[in-house]
């Protein structure tokens, strides 16, 4: 189960320390998967909750020793072996928890990036009462043996280009609420943000005229040549003369006219900044794609095609994502 939760009274203190101290807390930045959490990697210190406690419990000791009384102290000394405890529970609640998976798909800017957390327990205990968090969002789960739970969240693609999703916080308060143990997940999967379509969409460019190739296109008269019959060739192609004279069945090959590529060239957009021309240049590849017709696409130092179909599509549309940007982990 997960749910959207609000920010905790101590959740401007943790962002102050992630400010102030990024190398304790975000030591581990573009992390391969799986990303297996340990002793190593699990921050651990008492809660709000628990400072509290810890006060009535200091005094209630003090009062016992003060007092002598023996039932007190015996109580006092339970109770603080019990939370002490508790903090060993509450770091295995995060201990040998892996991401296993980061699902982030393509988006175009301005949209919502859906990105899919996927969390295991490594050794097989379940774990209770883990949140995780992504920017503002929060979700609560819980995690059966040898369970993958999936924690799905969004975040806003402002730009075209790579996109990471920033570090992910998972933390625990189980099983008492006296001690908070958190850790970062930053792995190092990252998807493209495709440049924002135009709209209204500009016209295509004007598919230019080709010449003639052959074909079998019974709408063409255009005879070209004879072939031999081949089992589903329409009956009206049928030469019957000359395959009187040839002796076996012929059928006419006509002409039809020859498609040549439609090309998007960045250099021939003007009166348009760079990011609008980038705009205009995928909405032509999207509804060139949509159309089933060729195409080539040129920009500066690229150029890609001519051809057509989705895996065209994704070529051109990532050469646009990238266009003129550096990669941001060089």
């Amino acid at each position: 189960m997960d749910s959207t939760d609000a920010p905790s009274r101590l959740e401007p203190l943790w962002r102050w320390i992630e400010r102030r101290l990024p190398n304790l807390l975000r030591r581990h930045r573009f992390e391969p998967l799986p990303i297996t959490l340990n002793q190593r990697r699990v921050y651990i210190v008492p809660s709000g909750f628990g400072l509290f406690f810890a006060v009535v419990m200091f005094a209630i000791l003090i009062g016992a020793l003060n007092y002598q009384n023996n039932m007190a102290l015996l109580f006092g000394l339970l109770v603080v072996s019990i939370a002490a405890v508790s903090m060993l529970q509450t770091f295995r609640n995060l201990d040998q928890l892996s991401l296993v998976q980061v699902a982030a798909d393509p988006v175009y800017a301005g949209d919502q990036v859906p990105i899919a957390l996927h969390l295991r327990a490594a050794d097989g205990r379940p774990r209770y009462g883990v949140s995780l968090r992504l920017g503002s969002l929060r979700r609560h789960i819980d995690l059966a043996a040898g369970a993958i739970v999936v924690v799905h969240f969004t975040a806003p693609a402002l730009r075209r280009g790579w996109f990471s999703p920033e570090p992910a916080t998972i933390s625990t308060r189980w099983p008492f609420g006296l001690f908070h143990a958190w850790s970062h997940l930053h792995s190092d999967v990252r998807t493209l943000v495709y440049p924002r379509p135009e709209t209204p969409a500009a016209p295509l460019p004007r598919n230019p005229e080709g010449g003639r190739q052959g074909g079998t296109d019974p709408g063409d008269e255009d005879l070209r040549a004879l072939r031999a019959y081949a089992p589903g060739d329409p009956t009206h192609l049928v030469a019957w003369k000359a395959s009187a004279r040839m002796g076996e069945l012929l059928v006419r090959q006509l002409e039809m006219p020859r498609s040549r590529e439609t090309v998007f060239d960045y250099g021939q957009i003007t009166g348009l900044d760079r990011e609008a021309r980038l705009s205009r240049l995928t909405r032509w590849v999207i509804e060139a794609e949509q159309a089933g017709i060729p195409w080539r696409l040129k920009l500066p130092g690229i150029d890609l095609g001519p051809d057509s179909g989705p895996a065209h599509r994704l070529r051109c549309l990532k050469a646009l994502a990238l266009h003129a940007l550096p990669d941001p982990r060089h």
